[in-house]
């Protein structure tokens, strides 16, 4: 499957997700491309929506991913590609202690707002598609720190490597496709265009201006992981 755009992706996610529609759920978008994708499933299941950074860390001095780390405390490190960095457990810390760091402030400015409440939520995580599944791992980690009730992954594509990573984290994970050979998400997309933090911002505001309050609900149990 080939998606249009991440509109799109977002509109044929909000379908697999209606059985998620209640009043304790939340939709976040891993920024940046996430959130695009997140906004229509936000408006379809009429639940809030925010941002949630992660960003992932390469080897320094190399393409190969490190892992990656996630606002609110969350890290992953690939096991192989830290021995194959060649740093100290040491350097490799302070490494990864100044990309979290970074992280931290750039969330803020993205976000122009407080960090959302999840304890004791469903959260509905979206992205516009896993490669490696770091970012998602980093930032299912945190949101587990963060007590939400339940997380739940959704992206448009995903390597069979990433779904396992996620599985091993998430409540469930959803991916409207599978592509073994996938090397770049924007593969799977016609149009792809980097996003930038006005459009980020006039997105969440839009959804906090348009989302009407939902009765409160329980969100069912649909554990589990699938794809096609």
């Amino acid at each position: 499957m080939r998606f249009r755009d991440r509109a799109e992706a977002g509109q044929k996610l909000a379908g697999v997700l209606a059985p998620y529609r209640s009043g304790d759920v939340c939709v976040l978008g891993l920024a940046r491309g996430g959130l695009r994708v997140a906004l229509e499933v936000a408006r379809a299941l009429e639940a809030p929506l925010d941002l949630w950074l992660a960003r992932r860390v390469r080897v320094p001095g190399q393409r190969a991913t490190l892992g990656a780390v996630a606002e609110g405390g969350g890290r992953y490190v690939d096991p192989q590609a830290a021995r194959q960095a060649q740093l100290s457990s040491d350097a490799l810390q302070r490494f990864v202690d100044a990309e979290a760091e970074d992280v931290e402030q750039q969330a803020r400015q993205l976000r122009g707002g407080p960090t959302p409440q999840v304890r004791g939520r469903v959260v509905l995580l979206v992205d516009d598609g896993m490669v490696t599944g770091a970012t998602a791992a980093a930032a299912l980690l945190a949101l587990k720190t963060q007590d939400a009730r339940q997380r739940i992954v959704a992206v448009g594509v995903a390597t069979p490597r990433a779904l396992e990573l996620s599985r091993s984290r998430a409540d469930a994970v959803h991916a409207l496709t599978l592509s073994p050979s996938l090397r770049e998400v924007s593969e799977a997309y016609e149009t792809f265009p980097a996003l930038t933090q006005d459009e980020l911002r006039r997105w969440l505001t839009r959804a906090r201006e348009g989302v009407p309050a939902r009765a409160l609900g329980v969100a069912p149990d649909v554990g589990g992981g699938w794809w096609f």
